[in-house]
Order: C-alpha cells, then sequence, then structure tokens
C-alpha cells in the first residue's frame, strides 16, 4: 500500500486543523477560569482580643488566682491570675496597679504604690535659741 503526496498533504492538513482546535478550546478555557470568582475565602480565625491596661486601686486578692481592681471611673474589674501572669511590686489591698490583660486574664500587673495614707501633722519648728547681746 503506497500513499502518494496528495494524501499526505490531506493528512498533514486535518494534523493541523486538530491541533488548531485544540489550541482554540485550550485558550478559551483558561479565559473562562480567569473569569470564573475565586473560591470563598476561609473564615478568618477569631483572634485574641488586644491587650488592654486598666489603672485603678486593688480592692480584693485572692493569691495566685484573682484580683479585682476599681478603676478612676469606679467600675470594678476583675481579673484571673495564671502563672504565666507578671506581677511588679508588692500586690496587697489599696495598691495603686496598672494591670494588662485580655479580656478578664491578667497578663501583667504593676504596682506603682500601696494606699493612699495621709501624713501625720507636724507641728512647726521652734526658732532656736539666740545668744545673748552684748
Amino acid at each position: 500500500m503506497s500513499t502518494t503526496i496528495r494524501e499526505v498533504r490531506q493528512m498533514k492538513k486535518l494534523a493541523m486543523l486538530a491541533v488548531s482546535i485544540l489550541t482554540v478550546a485550550a485558550l478559551a478555557s483558561l479565559g473562562v477560569a480567569a473569569d470564573a470568582p475565586a473560591a470563598p475565602a476561609k473564615p478568618a480565625k477569631k483572634m485574641a482580643a488586644a491587650p488592654k491596661t486598666t489603672m485603678g486601686e486593688v480592692t480584693a486578692v485572692t493569691a495566685g488566682k484573682s484580683v479585682e481592681v476599681k478603676d478612676e471611673k469606679g467600675k470594678t474589674h476583675k481579673f484571673t491570675i495564671s502563672k504565666k501572669t507578671k506581677i511588679e511590686g508588692d500586690l496587697k489591698v489599696g495598691a495603686k496597679v496598672d494591670v494588662t490583660s485580655s479580656g478578664s486574664s491578667a497578663h501583667e500587673i504593676k504596682v506603682s504604690g500601696g494606699a493612699a495614707v495621709p501624713a501625720a501633722p507636724t507641728a512647726p519648728e521652734a526658732p532656736a535659741p539666740s545668744a545673748p547681746k552684748m
């Protein structure tokens, strides 16, 4: 069985036509894929609350468990104390503190002073006796 030149040319034309059709189909599918809406993003994980600082006076302390602080506006906040909580200073009732927390969990407690106690009045200093004049 011999193939003529005419048959070879027809086969080449058919092959080129098939390649052209496949190329157009591939490019069209890329265009459709580019126009398709993106898959919905996964919902973001719930982020931890940003650290917040509360300043006030300690009204109650349960050693190693919790501290209650009354802020400048008179609102009382209760914070839990964990092993990771840093405490700087002597934490006691009446102390002025700055509590850094996330929610009700205290991360750091800085004691800035104790309760304000008025100073005892002092008597005015008597003048020193002067030497007799001569």
